[in-house]
């Protein structure tokens, strides 16, 4: 009986100590290295912010960039100028949106909810959604306007502005995944 009881007891501690270090061994469901996010910024190398990011192992959009379409030192400045002008532009109104979200917790966390306070900073945050989209266009474009037209025609062929998909690890459901038909 006392044997039995001992081989029950160590054989349970070596499977949760099996299972405990199998768990902590799995990669963690959040993003990562990545272009925005608290804690997770991306770490440069090189000589250009924008132009040398690394994600990881893999190359991030800046460095994907720089290694295939072939920028000339001109226009390695010009973006990095351009760049610098975008972030200066959008920090104050990033800050400003995670102001309205923090707002909109506030409102959401009492038991008896304001609906028009809710809806009046709903609608803040989408009208600043809104300013902030049309300034990442903006600047898309002019960072465009700089390429060659090879280099446009590379970009195209990437699809979705160089950007490196993010698929795993981001939290989303790949296609064809769960979810599907």
């Amino acid at each position: 009986m006392m044997k039995t009881r001992w081989i029950k007891t160590t054989g349970t501690i070596a499977l949760a100590l099996v299972l405990v270090t199998g768990i902590n061994a799995q990669p963690r469901n959040g993003r990562g290295l990545g272009p925005c996010g608290q804690g997770y910024g991306p770490r440069v190398a090189g000589n250009g912010p924008y132009l040398e990011q690394e994600y990881g192992n893999r190359p991030g959009p800046g460095r994907w960039a720089a290694e295939r379409l072939n920028f000339t030192e001109e226009q390695r400045e010009e973006m990095n100028a351009l760049r610098a002008e975008h972030y200066k532009t959008m920090k104050p109104l990033r800050a400003q949106m995670a102001e309205f979200k923090a707002r909109e917790r506030t409102i959401m966390s009492v038991e008896d909810v304001d609906m028009k306070a809710l809806n009046r900073v709903i609608d803040d945050q989408t009208s600043l959604m809104n300013k902030m989209k049309k300034l990442q266009a903006e600047h898309r474009i002019e960072t465009r306007s700089l390429l060659t037209e090879e280099q446009q025609m590379i970009l195209d062929r990437r699809g979705s502005f160089g950007r490196v998909p993010r698929w795993k690890g981001a939290g989303r459901i790949r296609p064809g995944g769960p979810g599907r038909g």
